[in-house]
């Protein structure tokens, strides 16, 4: 497997694991964004709090550029970066 498919792999495969963490609020969505051909992948939360209040944002977004991966916005509690470097 050549360097841009081992990163491909690596971040899909963590952010597969943290959307498969359930959000205490089952109204809010996990939504994966995987744009392999021009390598962004992003984790978005989309839903409804108290049914009144939208809710949307990004709270991971990944690119590969130039063959090196950019964390282009991380709002999780445990930096995607250290996991990447695991």
């Amino acid at each position: 497997m050549d360097k841009l498919e081992v990163y491909r792999h690596h971040i899909q495969d963590l952010l597969k694991k943290r959307a498969s963490i359930k959000s205490a609020n089952p109204a809010i969505e996990t939504q994966l964004i995987f744009d392999t051909e021009r390598d962004h992948y992003q984790m978005v939360h989309t839903g409804w709090k108290n049914n009144t209040t939208r809710i949307y944002g990004c709270s991971v977004h990944v690119d590969i550029k130039d063959s090196k991966i950019w964390i282009q916005h991380d709002g999780s509690e445990i930096a995607i970066a250290d996991q990447l470097v695991e």
